[in-house]
């Protein structure tokens, strides 16, 4: 497993990712439903197991309601109360249990002091019973679920793990679609379990499919190993250098300068990491960019007189710098640099970043002032400087845990 992981926190779905819950749900709603059909007098079969597990990893009344449509809504209650009455009565006994790899990858991931979360659809009796029942509590730093104050979706309660944790450079995992679709909202990569309850026919695109998390390690090892490639062939300098990653907004390029940094460290090399996105101005106070002249705008977003001063101060002795550079394709920014990297992504990823970043925590005038200004000062930048005749290494970050490392054809 990686000495320095390259994420600042996980996000874990429960059943079917870290809880085995086909030891106990089919039984509990067979049981359940068989009681309830009785008290209301309702002769019809019970739904087969895969109508149960269908369940799983959904709000279970959603479920409830589009597995019994023809039911009353007080009729359904009664029947989902009673499946989970006996859920709790099977917990009580101890049906549950781990999957396999839970405990080692969980204690691991403490261990490496990465904070862990669990975002889960259920409710927060349910919840507790699972973290203390089976001891995952231990390891757990933040848990959300549908009980939780101002939660209404699994999308939400990663939202607010995020902010609880300050990063956004974390990760999701889970085995159903909803999983990677409340991760994508927020702008983070999922990483789908195969082995877990997705449905026939229930796709589920990810950045990463491992069978279970005993493979979870190789999926953060693949990160740390592109930047130990990337270190190696930057041919990184000594001597006071500053290595300038420059990219897109929402390509990763603070994520990726400082994990830069830290692989430089872990490497016995003294480090400095500057994050130079502290001087790009609040859209507040240039709502509107100089659409003619790319420099001019550049110098409007950007407080180059800032990052000037902070740039001209070399590192002492054998020291590096690590600065990631908003609108670092500006020359006066570029003169400080030794080396260059220059980060990309799929404009649909992007997006999707964007959309999680700043909706989560940023609000709408800000997704707006980066689409409409930023993104298109940045292409007119690249038109006017193409980072291709600049950057030593460039580094395609549309898959997160996945980065693609390639030589430039320029200086480098």
């Amino acid at each position: 497993m990686a000495e320095n992981v390259m994420a600042r926190a996980v996000i874990f779905d429960l059943d079917g990712t870290l809880v085995a819950t086909d030891r106990f749900w089919p039984d509990a709603a067979r049981a359940g439903a068989l009681r309830a059909f009785l008290d209301l007098g309702w002769d019809r079969p019970v739904p087969e197991e895969s109508v149960w597990m269908g369940m799983v990893g959904q709000p279970l009344e959603e479920a409830f309601l589009a597995a019994f449509p023809e039911m009353g809504e007080a009729d359904r209650k009664h029947l989902f109360d009673c499946c989970v009455e006996e859920e709790h009565r099977l917990l009580d006994e101890g049906r549950a249990g781990l999957l396999p790899g839970v405990e080692e990858t969980l204690a691991w991931l403490v261990a490496q002091n990465i904070p862990i979360g669990v975002a889960s659809n259920c409710s927060a009796s349910y919840l507790d019973a699972i973290l203390g029942g089976l001891g995952v509590g231990r390891w757990v730093r933040e848990a959300r679920c549908l009980d939780s104050p101002g939660i209404a979706n699994k999308a939400e309660m990663i939202g607010d793990l995020l902010s609880t944790f300050d990063t956004r450079h974390a990760v999701m995992v889970g085995d159903r679609a909803g999983d990677r679709d409340a991760a994508w909202a927020n702008g983070i990569p999922h990483v789908h379990l195969s082995r877990g309850y997705a449905q026939r026919g229930e796709s589920v695109q990810a950045e990463a499919t491992i069978p279970g998390l005993d493979c979870f390690s190789d999926v953060l090892d693949q990160r740390r190993a592109a930047v130990a490639q990337l270190i190696q062939r930057l041919e990184v300098p000594g001597n006071g250098a500053t290595i300038g990653v420059l990219g897109r907004r929402c390509s990763g390029v603070r994520d990726f300068a400082r994990d830069l940094a830290a692989g430089l460290a872990a490497q016995g090399r003294g480090v400095e990491f500057i994050d130079g996105y502290q001087w790009l101005r609040n859209p507040d106070e240039v709502p509107g960019l100089d659409a003619g002249d790319p420099l001019v705008a550049a110098s409007e977003a950007l407080d180059l007189n800032q990052a000037d001063l902070a740039l001209a101060q070399r590192p002492t002795g054998d020291r590096l710098r690590v600065v990631a550079l908003p609108l670092g394709l500006h020359p006066s920014l570029l003169s400080h640099l030794e080396r260059v990297i220059w980060t990309d992504g799929a404009q649909d990823v992007l997006e999707r970043r964007l959309r999680g970043e700043f909706f989560t925590l940023g609000g709408p005038r800000k997704c707006e002032w980066v689409r409409d200004q930023i993104w298109p000062l940045e292409a007119a930048l690249v038109r006017a400087f193409p980072p291709a005749l600049l950057a030593h290494l460039t580094v395609d970050l549309s898959n997160a845990l996945k980065p693609l490392v390639a030589l430039a054809p320029g200086p480098g």
